[in-house]
């Protein structure tokens, strides 16, 4: 049976790959209380008078998937929303910058064929009768609408000079992008595999956890939104993914996505 944070108003799930990430909103929210269920430490928070129940699922297409399905079978969500970093799948998207994703896809499922070719179905397709549900899925399209109004106006805090980008690429203002957030268990640098990626599904970053959570989310019925920062370009600066990444600086990652976030969920309110 699912349980409310409180008895009147139903919470909203938010679904963070990691604490570094998560604690761009805790930092923001009040605390209410904590609650540990096996794997998962429920956090209970409050954003003005919207209750929000924040989850740390780990990194990964499963972690998330799992995370996800516990704060719905446990809590009855109204809505689910997913932020924290992404690399970027176009070489004008740089690091500071904020996708607002009207979509999400799992890049990672597809065939390949004897020929070696690759072949993504994308849409729903049977196997000996099965439905293989499609993993091209779109945003709610109501919470899409409020993070864009949320998003006017309202421009992201600057990345720090220097850091994932070359001296020779000439610093800006941070821009908000509309666009697809592909995901899988893979941390993509090839040019041309990003470039062919990008091709095929239309997507303006990458990450491994928001195609999962839209999945889980499509199979409640329950309304979900991502929102990613730009932590990395592989097409400027390469990262090295030998030891400790520092490209994913803690004071920097998901900070931005998290400040549009709580703007959006103040036009959310309690209705």
């Amino acid at each position: 049976m699912a349980v409310n944070a409180t008895p009147d108003i139903e919470p909203i799930g938010v679904v963070v790959a990691m604490e570094s990430e998560l604690q761009h909103l805790l930092h923001r929210v009040r605390p209410m209380h904590e609650l540990r269920d096996g794997p998962w430490l429920d956090r209970f928070v409050s954003a003005g008078d919207v209750p929000l129940i924040a989850l740390c699922s780990g990194i990964g297409m499963v972690n998330a998937a799992a995370g996800t399905e516990h704060l719905v079978g446990r809590y009855a969500p109204r809505a689910i929303f997913n932020y924290g970093c992404a690399g970027a799948h176009r070489r004008d998207i740089l690091p500071g910058d904020v996708i607002i994703g009207d979509g999400t896809v799992h890049h990672g499922a597809f065939h390949i064929l004897a020929s070696g070719e690759e072949f993504f179905p994308g849409k729903d397709y049977e196997v000996t009768g099965e439905v293989v549900a499609s993993t091209e899925l779109a945003t709610d399209s109501g919470l899409r609408d409020l993070v864009v109004t949320a998003a006017k106006g309202w421009t992201p805090e600057p990345w720090p000079q220097g850091l994932n980008l070359p001296q020779e690429i000439e610093r800006r203002t941070p821009r908000t992008h509309v666009g697809r957030v592909a995901s899988a268990d893979i941390w993509t640098q090839f040019h041309e595999r990003i470039d062919s990626l990008h091709a095929r599904h239309g997507s303006l970053c990458e990450d491994m956890e928001a195609a999962a959570i839209a999945q889980v989310c499509g199979r409640h019925g329950v309304p979900f939104m991502t929102v990613k920062d730009i932590s990395n370009n592989e097409f400027h600066a390469l990262t090295d993914l030998e030891g400790d990444i520092g490209v994913l600086p803690a004071e920097e990652i998901g900070r931005r996505a998290a400040d549009l976030l709580l703007r959006t969920i103040e036009r959310i309110g309690v209705n």
